[in-house]
Formats: structure tokens, sequence, C-alpha cells
């Protein structure tokens, strides 16, 4: 099998020749073990997209996740040049102003920021919040990374999209996190009135995504573990509105969906399938989240295609080469019980994982399917 028929028999339940290995890698991962010029890298698209192709080469994995798809040229033509200035390079900028580069982060510039916008559901104007719209609507430069990627590798390899949730995006509307938060108590009905119309901008973009021949699309709903909201809260601010994500993608598109939530999930896999989901991303183990592979297997393996659950904090970073690949195959061979496994970290690789830590995995997809045969 190629690796792009490899991943497509996982999430559709059918049989592999092996499980498919595919990490999602944090960006200073990649910035940090590969040799990328600072400013193409973190500012162009066609850079970042050479640090993706570079690591799955690297790794051997069987797809990419292209978890942002482009980068407004206009970013790297303001500089005029770039130094190097251990452990780091700094890039100045043509009017005058300067951006350290760490050797393993994003440079600070673009890093999130949302200083200004309203502290509290009640100062939220509802109207103002962006509604989606036809995919003409989106910057030319949105599909840059995929088209990039796509021609070069999409033959063999498994390309994935990603989306925002609603969710997030409705949290992202505030200055931080907990204002967010707190308006699902302060004013529930109007955080359903913004949700609405982050749902319709999640959709806008999914819908846009797949109109480019990838294989599969992610939906990043970071803050909907247990950490943040109840499994009530989760029922009535999450589910309904990807639920809708994933209706509009199945009903225009014959392309599978999974839900990537980090953290604390272990008690509402029930509710996450009932978004219509193909597959659920992450299922962080304890310590970092609340999810025994076996037992999820038992509860929802039999509807969904699972990846991940390899603890890249205390599993990937500490270990040695041959302790990571003694429990990738352990994770196998209870992943390999669901309708589909691909082998995963559960969130991203952190800069701090050692390379040889992330090749290893797919020496371990091997020698599980040797043993197997």
């Amino acid at each position: 099998m190629t690796s792009k028929e490899r991943v497509f028999a996982a999430m559709h339940g059918q049989p592999v020749d092996r499980v498919p290995v595919m990490c999602q890698l944090s960006q200073g991962h990649i910035y940090r073990h590969g040799d990328f010029d600072p400013l193409e890298y973190w500012y162009t698209s066609e850079g970042h997209a050479r640090g993706f192709l570079a690591m799955a080469a690297r790794y051997r994995f069987d797809g990419i996740l292209l978890n942002r798809p482009g980068f407004d040229p206009k970013l790297a033509a303001r500089a005029e040049r770039v130094e190097s200035d251990a452990p780091g390079h700094t890039i100045y900028w043509k009017d005058g102003t300067s951006t350290f580069v760490p050797p393993d982060d994003y440079p600070a510039d673009l890093v999130r920021g949302r200083a200004g916008r309203p502290d509290s559901i009640h100062r939220i104007d509802v109207d103002a919040v962006p509604n989606g719209g036809g995919t003409d609507e989106l910057p030319g430069y949105y599909f840059d990374m995929l088209d990039y990627v796509i021609p070069r590798v999409g033959r063999d390899l498994s390309i994935h999209g990603e989306v925002i949730s609603p969710f997030s995006m409705f949290l992202y509307q505030f200055d931080a996190l907990q204002s967010g938060l707190m308006g699902l108590i302060d004013d529930p009905r109007k955080c359903e009135a913004v949700l609405q119309r982050t749902t319709r901008v999640a959709t806008q973009q999914a819908l846009a995504q797949c109109s480019r021949p990838i294989d599969a699309l992610k939906i990043s709903s970071a803050y909907a573990g247990a950490g943040f909201i109840s499994r009530d809260m989760y029922e009535r601010f999450v589910l309904p509105y990807e639920r809708a994500v994933i209706a509009a993608v199945h009903e225009a598109h014959d392309l599978p969906c999974y839900i990537h939530t980090c953290g604390a999930i272990g008690d509402r896999l029930d509710m996450m399938v009932k978004s219509g989901t193909d597959g659920l991303e992450c299922l962080d183990p304890p310590p970092l989240g609340t999810v025994d592979l076996a037992e999820a297997v038992a509860r929802v393996g039999d509807k969904i295609f699972i990846k991940g659950n390899l603890d890249a904090v205390n599993e990937l970073a500490p270990s040695t080469p041959a302790e990571v690949k003694t429990i990738a195959r352990r994770r196998i061979e209870i992943g390999s019980r669901a309708k589909g496994y691909i082998l995963s970290s559960a969130c991203s690789v952190s800069p701090a994982v050692p390379s040889e830590n992330v090749a290893v995995l797919y020496q371990a997809a091997m020698d599980s399917a040797s043993d197997a045969t």
C-alpha cells in the first residue's frame, strides 16, 4: 500500500498492511530540527510548506497535516535583512523595527494577541462578529500551502487540512479565554448567537479547503475538554456547532472529518461521536489527559477511527528511542482493535522531543506489522 492508501484504509475501517504513522508537529519542532531560513519558514507559504515536507520525509510519515493554509506575501516583503543573533536570529524590518526569532518557537510578532478585544460577553457586538460567506471571499493566499504541497506529495501521502472549531473561534473574540468562558454563564443565549456566526465562518473555511484534493479535514477544538467546560456545556456550546460543520462537509464532499480536542476528554467521548465525526484525535493519556486507550477503543472504537494517545510530554520527550518504540508498539496493539488506528502523538510534538524519538515510530509500526504476519 502507498501511504495515501494506508491512511485512507485506516480512516475508513479497512484492512491495512501496517498501522499508519502521522504526527502533528509543533511549528517550533519543525524549525528546531530542520535547517530553514527564519524569514522563509515563519513568513512565507512556500518556506513553511517545505518544513512540513522535510519532516514528513525524515520521519517517514504517511501523511501531512497542514494546520494553516497560507501566509500573506506582504509579511515577508516587509523584511530588510536577517542576522544571526545566538541562540536565534533577528529580522530587521523596513520600518525600523525588529523581531527576534527563537531557535524553537514562534517569533514574538506571530503570537496571537487579543489585547483590546471585549472583556465580557456584554461588550460583544454580535453583528460585528465575522459571519462567513462564499469561498471567493477568502484571500488568494489562503490556499498557497495546500497548492504547494499537494502537487508534490499528494499522490503518495495523505494530505489533511484544518479549520478552527466554532467554539475556539468564539473564544478568540475575547481579550482572554476566561472572558469567553465566563460568557457561557453570564449570557448563554448571546453566546449562541455568536456561535452561529463562527460556525458559518468555520464552514466557509472547511468547504474551501475541501475544494482542494485533500484527503481529510481536521477540526481543531482545543478548548472543549473537561479542563475548560462541563459535559452539559459541551453538549450546548460545542456539539451542535461542530456537528453543523461536519454535516456540511459530508454533504458536499466524500471526505472524512476528525475532531482534535486535547486534554481531559475521557468523560465526553460519547458526545464527540454524536457530532458525526469520522475520527478523534489526541485522546491524551494520564497524566496529560484522561483517556485510557483500551477503554476508548471499547467505548467508541467500533464507530470511529482513532488517532493519537502517545503522550508527547511524559513519554516522547524524556524517553530513549528504545523506550518510545516499546510504548508505541503497545499503543499499536491496543489501537488496532478499533475500527481504524493511526499511530500519533496525542497533541503536537514539542520542540523538546528528540528527533530520534519521533523517527522510531515508523520502525515500531513496521516491527508490529512484521510480528503480525
